[in-house]
C-alpha cells in the first residue's frame, strides 16, 4: 500500500562508517548535479550506499554551511537556557545556532551537558539541604519576591516572552515577567497608586 523501501535487505550494500573516498564522490556528485532524490542518488553517483544514508551524511556532517568542531562556551550556554524552555526539540534548539545541526547537538547534550546539569543538581540539592536548620528557620534560603498568580505556558514554536496573568485582579490582564525584586517593587508601586 505505502511506498517501497529505499533499498533491498538483499542488496549487496555498504553499511557503517563512510570512508574519505565515499565522501569525495558523494561531495563531488552534489556539486556538479545538486541533490535532490536521495532515493536515486546512490546509482547516479556510484555508491553503494542506501538513499538514506547518503542524506544523512550529507545534511549532518558534508554540508558546505556545517560547523564542525568545539562548541564553545557560549553556545552550551545558549543550549542549556534552550533545553530548559523548549524541551528536547533539537532542531528548534539547532535553528538558534547557525551551522550547528540538530544531531550534533544532541549529541553533544546526551553526551556532556545532560551529565553536567545532573551533577550540579545533586550539588545544589546536597548543599541547600545541609544548610538547613529546623531549629533556625530563618536561615532557609527565600526567593527575592513573591510570585502569587501562575505563569502560563503555551506549545513552543520559537522562543517568545513568558506572560504572567493575575488571578486577583479584576481585570486578567497579562504582566511581564519580572526578574528582580528592584522592578517587582516599582510595579507594586505603581499598582497601588492606580487604585
Amino acid at each position: 500500500m505505502g511506498r517501497s523501501p529505499c533499498c533491498s535487505k538483499d542488496e549487496d550494500l555498504k553499511r557503517g562508517a563512510w570512508t574519505a573516498e565515499e565522501d569525495k564522490i558523494l561531495i563531488d556528485y552534489i556539486r556538479v548535479h545538486g541533490h535532490g532524490r536521495w532515493r536515486n542518488l546512490p546509482q547516479k553517483a556510484g555508491l553503494k550506499r542506501c538513499g538514506k544514508s547518503c542524506r544523512l551524511r550529507w545534511l549532518n556532517y558534508l554540508g558546505p554551511d556545517i560547523k564542525r568542531g568545539n562548541i564553545s562556551s557560549d553556545e552550551e550556554e545558549l543550549i542549556i537556557r534552550l533545553h530548559n524552555l523548549l524541551g528536547n526539540r533539537w532542531s528548534l534548539i539547532a535553528g538558534r545556532l547557525p551551522g550547528r545541526t540538530d544531531n550534533e547537538i544532541k549529541n553533544y547534550w546526551n553526551t556532556n551537558l545532560s551529565k553536567r546539569m545532573k551533577d550540579n543538581k545533586d550539588h545544589n540539592k546536597e548543599t541547600t539541604t545541609s544548610s538547613w536548620n529546623p531549629k533556625h528557620p530563618q536561615t532557609e534560603p527565600t526567593p527575592p519576591f513573591k510570585i502569587d498568580f501562575p505563569v502560563i505556558r503555551t506549545k513552543a514554536t520559537k522562543c517568545s516572552k513568558q506572560l504572567l496573568i493575575n488571578n486577583n485582579a479584576r481585570q486578567s490582564t497579562p504582566v511581564p515577567l519580572l526578574l528582580d525584586a528592584s522592578a517587582a517593587a516599582a510595579a507594586d508601586d505603581s499598582e497601588a497608586k492606580q487604585q
